[in-house]
């Protein structure tokens, strides 16, 4: 038997707040720890009510005091009051019992149970949170117990399960019940390695059918733990039919990059800008400038210690400049990098750069192309722009010098001329008649032929004054000048008959003098070489983007075409003096100031059917 005395010492040194009380709630004692909880000390806890330590609007309090009347023993949760004020769980034993004098006191037990509620509060709001996000992933989650029934499973099972797996899942049923019989044994196999600790995953391809697509799910197998035991299984369902898809699909395209860098004689690179490293692939480092990949990658500064001594510093600070200082997505740059085999070759580098968020580059991936064929080329073009340049400035010159060697001989050819004209007249009025046939005849050859080259000289002086004309190009109204036109053919066309139609015309900047020629030309050549019909002018044109089409057709006698382009060359006639007069200048002059207009001048015509020249202005003059 226990003495008195142990008993009394168990209670003074126990963890819990132990309470001897009358029944109707008045304290006789407490032990250390009730006036640790509380808050009083010995004195002033005993005699005190135990409304002031129990708050009495703990849920169920009356009902609970009733029970330990009637059983003479209670368990249950209150609320208790420190002295602070605090009010905080407590878990109350409490048992009425008769003393030796027959009278009934309570002996009564408290457990703070603050951080167990606390705890359980905690994970309470974990599990809730887990729950939340288990059933809004599109993740399966099923858990099983030790007998491998189904004990939970998330939303997403409930939702796609029939779909996935092919059977609904219902709690409380065997894993078991809906496996295929053939699956069975494997299954079973299955499920005792994880009980045994294992994790196990299989990847499986679901057939299409009539109602879905084929798809694809990565299924795992996990053991769950409880204290360090195994007591279940968690079974986790993920649709990876989209990852394989991209998967397949990336492959794809790593396959076509592979032809890729095979197909082009580029170098390829792709250079991790964070962690300076670059990946080379394709075989045009080899091809090009003889290096093997594999030498490249050994050396981190293989490719700046290559290039020529006089681009590196410029190429680097370029890159540099791209990359750091801005937020361009290329960078380029022409530079001279060595071969293998010493030589230097000219290469054109580009690459995309791939920035983080903040604009920070992290790859830059491009090619390098060897372009030394293209740079000696543009070098030697360059020299042949040069000498033709020089060729071109050379022919100016002497243009210049044989319009001004034109424009003064047939100047100062025209006063001997005129003495020859004069005194051949002077001897034909004086001896005409007065000699024989013969002598009357070389009289008329000779003041004849003094014409012709006086016409012929004037006809080459003005030719060469079309080049050396200092008259400014100024807007001309084609109106006003084709009018002026009509009145110096005036006189012709009344002989003739002929008729001369002009349509609208717009206003063109242009030497005005220079385009009153041009058009008098073409219409005294419609005028002069007409057929046995009435002559008829249209003087036409057409708008274009950068320039003006004239047209002056006529219904005359028409060109051959195999003389098209001939009648434009200087002094080329098509037929004989006795025919049609002239020196075979005027087209030469018209072709001479629609050039000097930026433009080109054609004809189309057929022998019998009339000409329709053809000549253009520039807009850009």
């Amino acid at each position: 038997m226990i003495e008195p005395g142990i008993y009394r010492a168990m209670i003074e040194n126990a963890m819990d707040a132990f309470f001897l009380t009358k029944t109707d709630g008045t304290i006789l004692d407490a032990n250390p720890a009730a006036c640790k909880m509380f808050g009083y000390t010995q004195e002033e806890l005993q005699g005190a009510d135990r409304r002031q330590i129990i708050d009495v609007e703990s849920p169920g309090l009356e009902k609970h005091l009733k029970e330990r009347q009637e059983k003479g023993k209670v368990i249950c949760e209150l609320i208790g009051i420190r002295r602070s004020g605090e009010k905080f769980p407590i878990w109350v034993s409490s048992v009425i019992f008769s003393g030796k004098d027959g009278e009934q006191n309570t002996f009564t037990i408290i457990q703070d149970i603050s951080e167990l509620k606390l705890k359980e509060k905690e994970l309470k709001e974990a599990e809730m949170n887990m729950r939340m996000v288990l059933n809004h992933t599109e993740e399966l989650f099923i858990i099983l117990d030790k007998d491998l029934r189904i004990v939970n499973f998330n939303k997403a099972t409930e939702e796609k399960s029939k779909k996935l797996l092919g059977v609904p899942f219902e709690k409380g049923r065997s894993i078991f019940d809906s496996a295929a019989p053939e699956r069975l044994a494997y299954l079973k196999e299955l499920y005792a390695d994880v009980l045994n600790g294992s994790t196990r995953r299989n990847i499986v391809e679901i057939p299409a059918t009539a109602e879905h697509a084929k798809f694809i799910i990565d299924i795992r197998y996990s053991p769950l733990y409880d204290k360090g035991q195994v007591t279940g299984v968690i079974i986790n369902v993920h649709d990876i039919t989209e990852t394989k898809e991209k998967e397949a699909t990336l492959l794809k395209t790593n396959e076509r990059f592979y032809y890729a860098t095979k197909a082009t004689n580029d170098a390829i690179w792709d250079w991790d800008i964070q962690n300076d490293m670059v990946l080379r692939v394709g075989d045009g480092l080899k091809n090009m400038f003889g290096y093997e990949i594999e030498d490249a990658e050994k050396d981190k500064n293989f490719w700046i210690d290559r290039v020529h001594m006089d681009d590196v510093k410029k190429m680097v600070e370029k890159r540099s400049r791209i990359l750091f200082h801005t937020n361009e997505l290329y960078w380029e740059d022409e530079y001279r990098f060595r071969r293998a085999d010493g030589t230097y070759a000219y290469v054109f580098d580009k690459g995309y750069i791939i920035r983080s968020a903040d604009g920070k580059p992290e790859r830059m991936i491009g090619a390098t192309q060897d372009v030394s064929e293209r740079k000696e080329s543009e070098a030697l073009l360059l020299e042949l722009n040069n000498r033709l340049k020089k060729r071109a400035e050379e022919l100016v010159n002497s243009n210049i010098e044989l319009e001004r060697f034109a424009y003064v001989a047939s100047h100062d050819l025209q006063e001997p001329l005129r003495m020859v004209t004069s005194f051949l007249q002077l001897f034909r009025k004086r001896y005409e008649g007065k000699i024989d046939e013969t002598a009357d005849q070389y009289i008329h050859f000779a003041v004849d032929g003094a014409e012709r080259m006086k016409t012929l000289i004037m006809d080459l002086l003005e030719y060469s004054r079309v080049g050396s004309s200092a008259e400014v190009f100024q807007e001309t109204d084609l109106n006003f000048l084709l009018k002026e036109l009509q009145a110096v053919f005036y006189k012709s066309c009344e002989e003739t008959g002929a008729t001369i139609h002009i349509d609208p015309m717009p206003t063109v900047k242009a030497n005005k003098t220079q385009l009153f020629q041009l058009f008098q030309n073409l219409v005294s050549n419609a005028l002069k070489y007409h057929s046995d019909r009435v002559p008829e002018i249209t003087i036409s044109y057409e708008e274009k983007e950068e320039e003006y089409v004239f047209v002056v057709k006529d219904n005359g006698i028409g060109i051959d075409s195999s003389f098209h382009e001939k009648i434009f060359v200087i002094f080329h006639r098509l037929h004989s003096r006795s025919e049609y007069s002239g020196t075979g200048i005027g087209l030469a002059i018209c072709k001479k100031i629609v050039e000097r207009h930026g433009g080109k001048i054609w004809i189309e015509s057929e022998p019998g059917s009339g000409s329709s020249f053809f000549f253009s202005i520039s807009k850009r003059i």
